[in-house]
């Protein structure tokens, strides 16, 4: 067996396992990410057999033009997963100041009815719940606004719109590290 071959069969062996994890995931950022992998490994593998220009054409249209819809796609459709109580009545000045906040970051909210017992390990509960994982959350409970994210929250403290409208008694993390990262509305 030349050498040649030798060296190549990792990466060969790579491939059907890059295909795999791409049909079986769930999770279109981690898609995305065996998706650019794979068109890559393609790409190695077609120049090293000598055949530049089909290289050049998998780097170009399979992982590049492919990879930026992709991302283009995901980020048009992102939501924002609110969990509130199934017996609460959000007003309607509530819903229209969350839905202008959220799209200052260009994600749609969507409203998650679910029993709510106002407690830290409810919310821990809900925030690792299989049903709602792909999306950042959140959960509102009363005019409290609990971020999963420090990261989302950070970015919607930082919008416009939510320092010219301070519309919630308070927005927090449920996960930061101390009292001192969360953020109250005076």
């Amino acid at each position: 067996m030349p050498t040649r071959t030798l060296f190549l069969l990792p990466v060969e062996l790579v491939l059907p396992i890059l295909g795999i994890l791409l049909i079986r995931t769930q999770s279109p950022i981690r898609g995305l990410i065996y998706r650019s992998f794979l068109g890559s490994l393609a790409a190695l593998l077609y120049a090293i057999f000598g055949a530049p220009d089909v290289a050049l054409t998998e780097v170009l249209v399979g992982t590049l033009l492919s990879s930026i819809l992709y991302i283009i796609t995901i980020r048009a459709c992102y939501s924002a997963v609110i969990v509130v109580s199934e017996d609460y009545e959000m007003p309607q000045v509530l819903m229209e100041h969350l839905k202008s906040m959220f799209s200052e970051l260009r994600m749609n909210i969507v409203l998650q009815p679910s029993k709510l017992t106002h407690s830290r390990d409810d919310y821990n509960h809900l925030f690792s719940s299989k049903t709602l994982a792909g999306s950042p959350h959140a959960i509102l409970d009363g005019n409290q606004l609990c971020i999963e994210s420090p990261i989302l929250l950070e970015e919607l403290l930082e919008t416009d719109y939510y320092r010219d409208n301070q519309f919630l008694d308070k927005i927090y993390c449920v996960d930061c590290q101390s009292d001192s990262t969360t953020e109250e509305i005076s």
